[in-house]
């Protein structure tokens, strides 16, 4: 009977230890699950992590010609929530405007209320500022053309973290006579502070903001 009994001995032995390596319980396997059931915050596309992004400030100097926002839209991607600004480039190269993209709080522009600030799944703010921009044409005779037909915020289908996209059209160019000025500004609110980044290019020009997973 005592070899039988160091034999159970070891087989109880055995299996613990194979528990204790697999993570099956105690407070070692916690660490594990979190991560496997914590997919909110991981970017799950190939190559996501290559992505540089952060919170701080991104921008890019304006440019010398004034481009036309003719449309906007945002879409969910594996790694990121995409916000995309369309550009005709008029009389111009065919290229992108310059822009400023940062976190701010509100009021975001003196004088203005938006709709984002007192949106109530909006807990922070991307100001978005591109210049020089537009959304009328002036080379059309009388008040110009209208060149943005869409809606002051964007329909939003499946984004992660993005809750509201809205135009501040309230804005108003101070100096009409020096179009190089003039700017178009979005308001991108999220469900919290997110890294983020912006790219711009051309054919046509175009300028994305990407607000990780």
């Amino acid at each position: 009977m005592r070899p039988r009994l160091a034999s159970f001995v070891a087989l109880v032995c055995i299996v613990a230890t194979s528990v204790a390596c697999g993570g099956g319980g105690g407070d070692e396997s916690a660490a594990p699950r979190r991560a496997d059931t914590s997919t909110e915050d991981a970017n799950t596309g190939p190559g996501c992590e290559h992505i540089v992004a952060s919170e701080a400030r991104r921008m890019r100097r304006p440019g010398e010609h004034l481009v036309y926002l003719v449309d906007a839209f945002a879409e969910p991607t594996a790694c990121y929530d995409k916000i995309s600004f369309i550009f005709d480039p008029g009389d111009g190269p065919d290229l992108p405007p310059g822009y400023l993209v940062e976190y701010r709080e509100p009021p975001f522009l003196e004088g203005i209320t938006t709709t984002a600030e007192g949106f109530e799944d909006a807990r922070a703010y991307l100001y978005v500022e591109l210049q020089p921009a537009s959304t009328v044409d002036l080379r059309f005779e009388g008040s110009g053309r209208r060149t943005y037909q869409g809606n002051l915020r964007l329909a939003l289908e499946g984004t992660a973290h993005t809750t509201i996209v809205e135009w501040v059209d309230q804005y108003e160019d101070v100096t009409p006579e020096n179009q190089l000025d003039d700017k178009v500004i979005w308001i991108i609110g999220l469900d919290r502070r997110r890294p983020f980044t912006v790219d711009s290019a051309n054919q046509p020009p175009r300028v994305n903001v990407l607000v990780m997973n």
